[in-house]
């Protein structure tokens, strides 16, 4: 499978049919902050739906973050507090949930949905105190047909990039000021019996609505910890080849992991057994509590 950019996904992302307009006129018993924006859009910040090959997967746990828009922009400061989604499947209901909003340390809330789904197939994700805004439409494979780790399954070990051996990859880190999370090499660590949190993400290119400062909240909410070894990881070989109008080569690390979107975090026992997973989108809190799993 091609691996997608982060900016191509969210390109997607907001385009038909993934993100469908509406008035949300609906009632509903759930606060909102300002009630002068109709809620408009859902909008899926987990790389799936139809437009391309399906990242979750049946029979285990997945995460479904969304994030919320009117007719404007993204919705921050009004975004409601908490959100009603029901999932369907051939109009069916299957399980409705009250998320909570999440926005602690980042500018955009979202609404993580965490669900185990049954079987293969497609699903519907629908607001059902917005009813005039339609239902987002996503896909669940086979999870024998999915390459990406899942919570449980053991982490390919493939060498990442380091200040010693940055192994190619130029530059190794795009934050603003480079982080200090390029110290371990996955592969070296992956047998010292240490738990390991190896992030994947693209900081330089990582400054939209959606894209938290995930490399900054791992630094804050991890980086005195000395139980366990930090691996930030970049997406891109060469990121300067944008500029010509190619796509630049992706680093070992994201093909072995199979991943069509960043950032990714996963978070591993001393065993290298993933015990966490947290994709696309995620604030201090979510950060924290995964992490407490390797405490």
């Amino acid at each position: 499978m091609t691996s997608l950019s982060r900016r191509r996904f969210l390109l997607s992302s907001v385009a038909a049919p993934l993100v469908l307009a509406a008035c949300g006129n609906g009632t509903t018993n759930q606060p909102e902050a300002n009630t002068d924006r109709n809620l408009s859009f859902l909008v899926p910040a987990f790389p799936d739906g139809f437009s391309q090959a399906a990242t979750l997967v049946a029979g285990i746990e997945q995460r479904l973050p969304f994030v919320v828009r009117d007719q404007l922009d993204v919705m921050r400061d009004d975004a409601p507090e908490r959100l009603a989604v029901a999932v369907r499947s051939n109009g069916r209901m299957v399980q409705q949930f009250t998320l909570d909003a999440h926005s602690d340390g980042i500018i955009t809330p979202y609404f993580p949905l965490r669900m185990t789904f049954s079987t293969p197939g497609q699903y519907e994700a629908a607001l059902p105190d917005h009813p005039d805004v339609p239902p987002v439409p996503f896909l669940v494979a086979d999870r024998s047909s999915v390459a990406i780790p899942q919570v449980g399954s053991q982490l390919p070990v493939v060498a990442t990039p380091t200040v010693a051996d940055p192994q190619g990859v130029n530059p190794i880190c795009t934050r603003a000021l480079p982080c200090s999370l390029h110290r371990h090499d996955l592969a070296e660590v992956a047998t010292n019996q240490r738990p390991t949190v190896l992030l994947i993400a693209t900081p330089g290119f990582c400054q939209t609505d959606i894209c938290g400062p995930v490399v900054d909240l791992l630094l804050e909410v991890a980086g005195d910890r000395t139980d366990l070894d930090l691996i930030h990881a970049e997406v891109y070989m060469d990121p300067t080849v944008f500029a010509t109008g190619a796509f630049p080569d992706l680093t070992p690390v994201v093909a072995a992991l199979d991943l069509p979107y960043e950032p990714a975090l996963f978070v591993l026992d001393g065993a290298g057994t993933v015990t966490a997973r947290l994709d696309t989108t995620f604030d201090r809190s979510e950060l924290a509590a995964a992490l407490e799993l390797v405490s």
